[in-house]
């Protein structure tokens, strides 16, 4: 296709409509008043055609009269100049803003080395004796971690008034608990036997840890430590803890707090009076421990539940409540490996013992084959400790006979010791008095290993005493001797106050 050139009449049109349309885009033509005849010769097309007006093209409106390509050439510069520019402003508020996030970012991380070096001044102990007795924790298995509580509860020392031992595998997703009264007799590292409850005063924190260890066969990974303040501080900071009392708690000497049975919400002075009162009827080492164990399990209950930012605030509050072995970091990342266990899987134990004195001073002694027994399935990760019904009911209780003899002048004991065994199905043969008014504990004697269930058994139905092997120092004709001693008195007075 050819394109045809456009005509003089098209040019002269075009050139009128440009000088309608367009204002102070071009300049009137002035003669020039000694024209150049070398410029007109040499051009004279273009020369007839600026006669006629014609205009072929528009000038930009510059007060420098420069041309099109010297015009575009500036544009092009300035268009370059401003977009230069445009970029430096942006790389430099690019340049600012990284600084200032990063600024911001190290200002945090100073802040929380700050927060968190703080809580670890008033948090962790620093004891070089208490990390020599102390562990690292396995990477696989059990891992055990001692709670020393200090309730001041009027017994003596400066603590623990009770040590919870606690037994923990994430892997696995179990947790349970021992609780080992403060004033169990125990051997300290010179070899004397003292209560435990002295043993922070005699050697610290080491020495407590030492002596648990002795006393349950384990090797120890972590340590906690409160008192009475620090405890009622954290449950407070907690909100209260939710704990089903298993029987009404009314202890003068522990306070004068009265608590009701049944579930209900705690504040930290209820809850330290929980732990404190000591008041039972009967096997009140026991009734104390199992209250403290529910205590402890509610508060592992708030503990694994929290995310890490909740760890993290109560954590601030938790440096003034308790000391430990570990640093924030250790601490969290001990609670977090909890995640999986769930709260009400954790089975609780109370280490059996009856009550010896010493040169006028009264101890807790363990019951030797019974807390053999518990701390094996507490390794072994089973319930440390069996409720009274499957211990009756692995016997026949009418297979065996039983003799029973009021050892402890409480008046009556041996006869209301035999009717409560009847009415449970066992086998009574013979009721009677012993030799000697002087047992202060119920003994149920057996002299066959074999008949050790059966004794547990009349144990767990009578509620007070302890089972004794013994095929020397006691006669009798049946299979079972029941010797009833003065704590029967308790069991007389709980049943006429619930009459």
């Amino acid at each position: 296709m050819v394109t045809r050139r456009p005509s003089s009449a098209q040019y002269k049109k075009t050139s009128r409509q440009m000088r309608r349309a367009t204002l102070g885009t071009h300049v009137a033509r002035v003669p020039n008043p000694l024209p150049s005849r070398t410029r007109e010769l040499s051009n004279p097309r273009r020369t007839r055609k600026a006669e006629r007006g014609e205009i072929h093209q528009v000038l930009p409106n510059t007060s420098t009269r420069e041309s099109r390509r010297e015009y575009e050439n500036r544009m092009s510069q300035q268009a370059f100049i401003e977009r230069a520019v445009a970029s430096g402003r942006r790389r430099r508020t690019i340049a600012a803003c990284v600084l200032g996030a990063l600024a911001l970012a190290i200002a945090c991380a100073a802040a929380w080395l700050v927060f968190t070096g703080g809580i670890d001044s008033r948090l962790r102990i620093e004891d070089s004796a208490l990390a020599g007795v102390l562990a690292d924790a396995p990477q696989d298995g059990p891992a055990y971690t001692l709670l020393s509580a200090s309730f001041n509860d009027g017994d003596g020392g400066s603590g623990p008034d009770v040590a919870l031992l606690v037994r923990t595998d994430p892997a696995a997703a179990s947790a349970s608990i021992v609780v080992i009264p403060g004033n169990v007799e125990t051997k300290f590292s010179d070899g004397k036997v003292r209560k435990l409850g002295e043993a922070s005063s005699f050697g610290g924190d080491a020495e407590t840890a030492r002596a648990v260890e002795s006393l349950a066969g384990v090797q120890l990974s972590h340590y906690v430590k409160t008192d009475a303040d620090g405890f009622v501080a954290l449950v407070d900071a907690l909100g209260g803890i939710e704990v089903d009392v298993p029987e009404r708690v009314a202890d003068p000497d522990a306070g004068s707090t009265v608590l009701s049975a049944g579930p209900q919400r705690l504040d930290g002075a209820q809850a330290l009076f929980m732990c404190r009162a000591n008041d039972f009827p009967t096997a009140a080492e026991q009734h104390r421990g199992v209250n403290e164990a529910l205590v402890v399990r509610s508060l592992f209950e708030s503990f694994v539940g929290m995310d890490r930012f909740a760890f993290y605030r109560c954590l601030d509050t938790l440096a003034d409540c308790a000391q430990t072995d570990m640093n924030v970091k250790g601490a969290y990342a001990f609670v977090s490996a909890l995640q999986g266990i769930a709260p009400s899987s954790v089975t609780v134990g109370v280490m059996p013992t009856y009550t010896t004195i010493a040169e006028g001073v009264a101890y807790q002694s363990p019951i030797a084959d019974e807390w053999k027994d518990m701390m094996g399935r507490f390794i072994a990760g089973e319930a440390p400790q069996q409720d009274k019904a499957s211990i009756i009911g692995a016997v026949d209780p009418s297979s065996f006979s039983v003799t029973v003899n009021n050892g402890g002048s409480v008046e009556g004991a041996a006869a209301d010791a035999s009717s409560l065994l009847e009415g449970a199905g066992f086998k009574v043969d013979s009721v009677g008095n012993a030799n000697q008014a002087v047992y202060d504990t119920t003994l149920v004697v057996y002299q066959k290993s074999d008949d050790e269930a059966k004794a547990e058994a009349i144990v767990a139905t009578l509620g007070v005493g302890r089972a004794v092997f013994d095929s020397v120092n006691y006669s009798f004709d049946t299979d079972i001797l029941v010797v009833v001693g003065k704590d029967w008195q308790g069991v007389l007075d709980a049943r006429q106050a619930s009459a």
